[in-house]
């Protein structure tokens, strides 16, 4: 007999292959079947429960409607849309407050609480304080320079010089007649004002002019509130009172210049701490509830240096009020507007290139603390349109020979509005009627959450007192 060939099998060896198979199949059979329950899985994690369509398959199992939607919130949000900010982006959160208002700093602590967001408080200065009448004769004394000199580029007399309203004398930067001007881009921007005058030979440390001296106090452990004024009887509101202002309520008194001070604090403490970006707020407001995830679909849109990452903006408004922003068409976003003309400064973001820009205005010895400090920027924003028209319509002002005085943006509608359910600091009463009208309140869930919120407190519309805030924003500054 011949002999078997290495490479044949006995019968038992053909056996145990078989069953080797078999074993190896139902692995592999079991394993898909777990394979595909996993993928179910996942698919129904995701995918949302829908009705049998060309679009759907009824072999596959739906379970949460919303599954698909967050498969596309996580997969598809920028990332910080994603993850909370205790601070909103921002590098702090600041509440502009006095420190005897206690009771609008816990308002404000609960809002902070409610939002999960951090807030760092800056002192305001008490009206009462002596100080603000020292400054009060500084902008006397500024003001009667200005006069003079705004008078003779002008060759008009001192007594025209004056106002309080957007685009006031007190706070153009050009004592020349702007009216006159005719925009180019190959044409020199009119001559700025002088080098202010040294009008006191007391000054120490160094100081070269009274806000100088004022801020060099400041900055040595808060020696300014040892300034005092020459007559501690002193009518402030007399003492700078505009005859060339209609309007009483415009008129500065130690209230505004207290705000005004307050707001500079806030601008110095941001740089202070080294901020790249800031919200300023006041103590006194309400906010959206989903004020995080609106700002940052807005922020995001804001105009960026492509290679830095910069911003390449100085302010942003998220509450204001007496403005109306919907002038200018929206900036890549359905809320984001150039500014126009905002008033109030219930809430505004700011970098710290907007700060150093606008302490530069802000504490000009020539118009410092001479008008209420929220009519700054819309008067720079005004000045800036009869200088070159174009600054409204370019990011970074390309083809424009001269750099925009400020860069402005305003979210509308507001993010943050103006309560009225407390006494004002500044006017008497809850102070103007301007309120505005929130999508989702914060303190209104507060307040529903403790048990206090009353009907009363639900808004009604009543055409016989239509709130000013829904009629002014679509008007003209």
């Amino acid at each position: 007999m011949a002999p078997s060939s290495p490479t044949t099998l006995s019968r038992g060896q053909r056996l145990a292959l078989i069953v080797v198979g078999c074993v190896v199949l139902v692995v592999l059979w079991v394993g898909s079947g777990a394979a595909k329950e996993q993928a179910s899985r996942h698919l129904d994690k995701y995918l949302p429960s829908l009705s049998l369509t060309s679009l759907s398959s009824p072999s596959l199992s739906r379970k949460d409607p919303l599954a698909y939607r967050r498969l596309l919130e996580e997969t598809t949000s920028p990332a910080n849309l994603t993850t909370h900010s205790p601070t909103l982006t921002f590098d702090h959160i600041y509440v502009l407050s006095l420190p005897a208002r206690q009771d609008r700093r816990a308002d404000m602590r609960r809002i902070a609480d409610a939002l999960g967001v951090t807030i760092e408080f800056v002192d305001a200065a008490d009206k009462r304080e002596p100080f603000l009448k020292w400054i009060a004769q500084r902008v006397k004394e500024s003001r009667d320079e200005r006069r003079k000199v705004m008078a003779a580029a002008r060759n008009r007399s001192p007594s025209s010089i004056g106002g309080l309203k957007i685009g006031s004398d007190w706070i153009t930067p050009f004592p020349a007649d702007l009216s006159t001007f005719t925009p180019s881009s190959s044409r020199p921007l009119p001559d700025r004002f002088p080098r202010f005058p040294l009008t006191s030979p007391s000054y120490t440390g160094g100081a070269k002019t009274w806000v100088s001296h004022l801020e060099s106090l400041h900055s040595a452990g808060g020696r300014h509130t040892s300034l005092r004024p020459s007559d501690p009887n002193l009518n402030v509101s007399s003492l700078l009172w505009d005859p060339r202002e209609k309007l009483g309520v415009r008129q500065v008194h130690e209230g505004v210049i207290s705000t005004y001070w307050g707001q500079t604090r806030a601008m110095k403490r941001m740089l202070e701490n080294g901020d790249r970006t800031a919200l300023i707020l006041e103590d006194d407001v309400d906010i959206e509830w989903d004020l995080e995830r609106l700002w940052k679909g807005i922020e995001r849109r804001l105009p960026r240096n492509k290679e830095t990452g910069e911003e390449e903006w100085d302010v942003t408004y998220l509450g204001h009020c007496w403005g109306g922003e919907f002038q200018k068409p929206q900036y890549l976003h359905p809320l984001l507007h150039r500014s126009s003309g905002p008033m109030c400064l219930h809430a505004y973001g700011l970098t710290a290139t907007g700060a150093h820009t606008l302490l530069s205005h802000l504490l000009d010895p020539w118009s410092a603390f001479s008008t209420a400090v929220d009519l700054v920027i819309p008067s720079l924003l005004h000045i800036q349109d009869l200088l070159d028209p174009r600054w409204a319509s370019r990011d970074h002002g390309e083809g424009i020979r001269h750099a925009p005085l400020v860069r402005s943006w305003s979210v509308v509608p507001p993010l943050v509005v103006q309560r009225k359910d407390g006494p004002s600091d500044l006017q008497k009463g809850t102070g103007s009627p301007w309120r505005g009208v929130l999508r989702d309140s914060t303190i209104e869930r507060i307040k529903r959450g403790d048990g206090t919120w009353g009907d009363e407190w639900d808004d009604v519309f009543d055409p016989s007192n239509v709130d000013p805030a829904t009629q002014l924003r679509c008007g003209p500054v």
